[in-house]
């Protein structure tokens, strides 16, 4: 149960209950205690007997650090401290470029009177003589506080206790670690942020054994607040499970650089764009310093005329070559002088007016220093939505100031260079300037991030996510008050509305794509084809399209989609009947005959997509085909005992992470931190509803009672302090001033402020003077009627 793991021994020989509780600290809300290198380990020990029972517990580690290194040094050292027994290990002789180099391992136990083993040879008859010492007395008989090896060496700790009948004692081993030399995939040193806070492992271990009673007790408080819950058991245990990838996959380097890994650890590439739109929902709202980090990475990293990669992406375009190439017969110089190409590159774009500046980049190849490509059509609204995201969420004004311009040079690039048709969406076009991509009628084209799933001219997906961008974007211009860019944005968003619909619509859902230009279209029913409306309902923005379409696609999808014995598969094609996973290789009966083969993206679940369409359901009402859509993924992974490792490209995959927003779904929960307004409206289990909120870092418990003729709702929290103007709730029945009566108070005192009614019997609470939430200052709200 993340962030605890707890076991319990059992062994008919043994005489009392031994029980173990492991974690490293994660608090939500405060990062540098989440991110500490270290792993805490308690024992608790009951004696069942009627006798005094004496207890030894020994741990062991072996020095790992420059452990391919010949002529290497370990050295290790005893310290003790009124309260501990420590064995520091390090290691000399370790090159610069090994990742150990500088690197320092403590194994503590908090006992005084610990005895010890700094050095014991991993080879030979020593480790075998040192169980038959420890067997005599459940003591080690070292005394030296010093020894080095060239050789493999192990360092122990033993505590010995004495345990009366019925007694409980707890015994804590930490290991800590410190490894400075983190080297990226290009060998640039990146180190890691706690760098900046410690010196060592020794360090490290001080600051733990200091502050271990607040690490304990508020790690457990999280997880406490989130097992603590209405909610079945599994819901909560598969969100928790996702919440490993955090500390699992992500590099958090010594400048504050943040970023996670795709999948792997190691796989793909770091904060993945397409896949940080899913997986970075629970960051935003526990650590959102964080995930503001890892956006403005990516922006600063936004395909511009000063960057190594716009020559490829100017030439990307037909007409650029036509007219760059006219350029270079007249003059061959521009080829060969780094500044005539840029001025000739600048000319070409102004000419044809089809310039690849403002794209946003996909992802980062294991370094911060690059990235891997811009040719993505999906990843401009996606990036538009995550600014608006975080900036709703957060309420960072300067965050959004600083983005602004980046965003409206993403959404420009779209309008300008992507929409040949004038549809005012997003157009996948066939491949065009990569080489690699020639094979037209053999290889995918990934011009989306489904990118081996091949799509052309507009897709619903995609300009789904696109609608829910602009809306999005029309709103950051509200709040900067760029009036010009929100008006513009406005009727391009009617526009678009209409063209979406009357292009990809087929009367039951949404088609896979439409190409007006060459008249082909794709009737495929994508799981992912209202992923728009999911970030709509999300972000609190208007729907995509009728609430009749949404309804009957999320219908479909179940239809035709849904396989009980794999899973949520990411698409079919309901007129055909046939998929490669039964009938073997085939192609695509769109008529572009590209080949749709066994194990190929549609023809597959993914967690993440399942968990963001299971939530969508929930959000739309289909609570109960949500919740075994989730279930189906649940049982999946611990039937396979993966259940904290969920796959798609490599483990850990960070899109599962988005299981969130299905917490989010059940709670009705909704936060808007520049308004500082909070919103809870349970959709299941309404009588009775307990379940845990986060929002901008900080956390707790809503709490919603009916019975008789009244409703209570508690929002406590347990960390953090809530700004709020007003609170929405759900009004137990219709509302109606003179019949239903609402008190409000915090801390047990009340408040004053009025009612607004609004729409699904939902009742805004405008407080007349802001309240801050903090743990001392819980709100209740008590309707009667």
């Amino acid at each position: 149960e993340y962030p605890l793991a707890k076991l319990r021994f059992i062994d008919p020989l043994l005489t009392m209950d031994f029980e173990l509780e492991a974690f490293s600290p994660f608090i939500v809300g405060d990062v540098k205690n989440s991110s500490i290198p270290t792993a805490i380990f308690v024992f608790r020990i009951r004696n069942t007997t009627d006798k005094a029972v004496e207890v030894s517990l020994l741990s062991c580690l072996k020095n790992p650090i420059g452990k391919p290194i010949s002529n290497r040094k370990y050295v290790q050292r005893v310290v003790k401290k009124l309260d501990r027994a420590s064995i520091y290990m390090t290691a000399e002789g370790i090159p610069e470029t090994d990742p150990t180099y500088r690197g320092s391992m403590v194994l503590t136990v908090l006992d005084p009177s610990a005895s010890f083993e700094p050095c014991l040879p991993a080879k030979g008859q020593s480790f075998k003589r040192m169980w038959v010492d420890f067997k005599s007395d459940g003591c080690l008989s070292s005394k030296a506080l010093e020894a080095s090896s060239l050789e493999s060496v192990y360092g122990l700790l033993c505590s010995k206790t004495t345990l009366k009948p019925g007694e409980v004692k707890e015994v804590t081993f930490i290991l800590s670690w410190f490894f400075p030399n983190h080297i990226d995939t290009r060998g640039n040193l990146i180190g890691h942020m706690y760098e900046n806070w410690f010196k060592d492992a020794l360090e490290v271990d001080a600051y733990v054994v200091e502050n271990l009673g607040m690490l304990r007790r508020m790690t457990e408080c999280f997880h406490k607040t989130l097992y603590d819950t209405s909610l079945d058991y599994w819901i909560v245990d598969a969100v928790s499970a996702q919440l490993t990838t955090i500390a699992k996959s992500s590099f958090y380097s010594k400048d504050g650089t943040f970023a996670v890994w795709e999948g792997g650890p190691g796989c793909c590439g770091l904060e993945t764009l397409d896949v940080t739109f899913y997986g970075s929902i629970p960051i935003a709202l526990f650590f959102p310093e964080l995930e503001k980090a890892q956006l403005k990475l990516t922006a600063n990293f936004q395909l511009n005329s000063e960057n190594p990669r716009y020559e490829e992406y100017v030439l990307g375009f037909p007409e650029n070559r036509i007219v760059f190439a006219k350029k270079a017969l007249k003059n061959p110089r521009i080829l060969s002088d780094p500044d005539m190409l840029r001025k000739a590159l600048l000319e070409t774009v102004e000419e044809t007016g089809l310039d690849p500046k403002g794209r946003i980049p996909h992802l980062f190849p294991g370094t911060f220093k690059e990235v891997d490509a811009y040719h993505m059509v999906d990843l401009m609204p996606k990036y538009a939505l995550l600014v608006y995201r975080d900036y709703l969420w957060t309420g960072d004004g300067d965050y959004l100031k600083r983005l602004w311009k980046s965003v409206k040079e993403a959404l420009d690039n779209v309008l300008k260079t992507m929409d040949p048709a004038d549809r005012k969406l997003p157009y996948h076009y066939a491949p065009s300037g990569f080489e690699f991509m020639r094979g037209v009628l053999s290889t995918p084209m990934g011009f989306q991030t489904y990118d081996v799933w091949s799509f052309l001219g507009y897709s619903a997906y995609v300009c789904g996510i696109w609608l829910a961008a602009l809306e999005a974007v029309q709103r950051m211009a509200e709040a900067l008050e760029d009036k010009d860019y929100a008006s513009k944005i406005k009727v391009i968003r009617e526009e678009a509305l209409k063209n979406f619909n009357d292009m990809l619509w087929n009367g039951e859902y949404f088609n896979l794509w439409s190409d007006p230009l060459s008249g082909l279209k794709d009737e495929g029913c994508m799981t992912d084809q209202l992923c728009g409306q999911w970030y709509a309902n999300l972000t609190g923005l208007s729907p995509i399209c009728e609430k009749d379409k949404i309804l009957s696609t999320l219908k479909a999808i179940l239809k035709y989609n849904m396989k009980f014995d794999e899973g949520l598969i990411n698409g079919s094609y309901p007129k055909v009947g046939k998929r490669p996973a039964l009938n073997g290789d085939m192609a695509y009966p769109n008529e572009v005959g590209m080949p749709w083969t066994v194990g190929s993206q549609p023809d597959t679940p993914w967690t993440g997509t399942e968990y963001a369409f299971a939530s969508l359901l929930i959000q739309e009402g289909f609570v109960d085909e949500g919740l075994t859509i989730a279930k189906n993924v649940y049982e999946r992974y611990a039937k396979a005992g993966l259940t904290w490792n969920h796959l798609e490209c490599g483990g850990h995959y960070y899109r599962a992470m988005d299981i969130w927003a299905l917490l989010m779904a059940l709670e009705g929960f909704g936060y808007n931190a520049a308004e500082e307004r909070i919103i809870f409206t349970p959709r299941v289990l309404k009588g009775s509803f307990k379940a845990i909120f986060v929002a901008n870092g900080a956390w707790g418990t809503f709490i919603q009672r009916r019975g008789g003729n009244s409703q209570q709702n508690v929002v406590k929290l347990n960390y953090g302090e809530l700004n709020l103007k007003s609170i929405v709730l759900e009004s137990p029945l219709k509302f109606e001033a003179d019949k239903v009566k609402v008190e409000i108070s915090v801390a047990e005192r009340a408040v004053e402020a009025y009612l607004k009614p609004k729409e699904n019997d939902l009742i805004e609470i405008i407080f007349k003077k802001t309240i801050s939430l903090t743990p001392e200052r819980t709100i209740t709200v008590t309707f009667s009627f």
